[in-house]
């Protein structure tokens, strides 16, 4: 698959560092013995490190007002002792959520972390894989239940971001029901909302447009969008679109999916599907450090 093989070399040139929560797992340990042997990245771990005030301080820095015995306790945790590794620079990524929900992996990145500065909300993308090997990012399929215009704005933007690094370029579809003016709602003049904003800031956006026009030159033209007929980055008006429709490429359309992963944050975090396979763990490791 060209994609991960570039991502594989792209990771292999900069030898990062990742940190694995989740050591008590198998397929985590499986995971990191092949990275390090492939020489892909180097693998923190939690019991080589020793806990200082400066892992306190990130959360600290988080939650000012936070108890210190609290932030202590917190520390005692994988998951936050890893945010925080990652937070002060001693890893590059983090990988977890082999063993955790992804509520339990974004609450200890957003204490430890933090969310980007130039965003207020955070979400997650998958990469997925066609069956002739053409790459798209899907976002947001895990993590906002809430849709709102400023939600779906910053989606966008991250989405646009890790296209970018990832794919080469982006060229963002903001899907909905509706193509231009065919169809009226809430739903669609928030979608139109976002893409003109997205213009305005020179971005690559198409909306609303429906799923066939985003992915036909010839069928947006038919209905009065005019694109090159590459848009690689899908961005859904609703939790529940998006996940259902990565489902949907990944059963009945031989996609592979790679991911969730977070987006938004200061510093990479992938959340794992606690399903992931070994090799699963391993792309998502690969992509997670190809994209920063």
């Amino acid at each position: 698959m060209l994609l991960l093989d570039r991502a594989f070399e792209t990771a292999r040139k900069k030898n990062y560092k990742i940190v694995f929560p989740e050591r008590d797992d198998q397929r985590i340990l499986d995971a990191a013995k092949f990275l390090t042997k492939e020489k892909l990245a180097k693998i923190v771990w939690l019991e080589n490190t020793k806990i200082t005030s400066s892992h306190l301080e990130t959360i600290k820095k988080q939650r000012p007002n936070i108890k210190e015995n609290i932030a202590e306790k917190l520390l005692m945790k994988p998951l936050f002792l890893a945010g925080a590794i990652l937070s002060l620079g001693q890893a590059d990524a983090m990988i977890a959520g082999a063993m955790n929900p992804t509520k339990r992996v974004i609450e200890a990145a957003s204490l430890t972390v933090g969310i980007s500065k130039k965003l207020n909300h955070y979400s997650s993308y998958f990469l997925m894989v066609s069956p002739n090997g053409s790459g798209y990012i899907f976002a947001d399929c895990a993590v906002n239940s809430l849709m709102s215009e400023e939600i779906l704005h910053d989606i966008s933007i991250s989405a646009a971001t890790i296209a970018e690094k990832l794919l080469g370029y982006s060229k963002l579809a903001l899907l909905s029901f509706s193509t231009l003016a065919s169809g009226e709602g809430e739903t669609v003049r928030m979608v139109r909302n976002v893409t003109e904003s997205l213009v305005k800031k020179g971005i690559q956006a198409y909306g609303p447009i429906q799923a066939d026009a985003a992915l036909s030159r010839e069928i947006a033209e038919m209905k009065g969008i005019e694109h090159s007929g590459d848009l690689n980055v899908l961005i859904f008006p609703s939790l529940d679109s998006g996940n259902i429709a990565y489902k949907l490429c990944q059963s009945f359309g031989n996609f592979k999916s790679i991911g969730p992963f977070l987006q938004g944050f200061n510093k990479p975090v992938c959340d794992l599907s606690r399903g992931a396979t070994t090799e699963d763990i391993i792309s998502a490791s690969v992509l997670t450090l190809a994209s920063i």
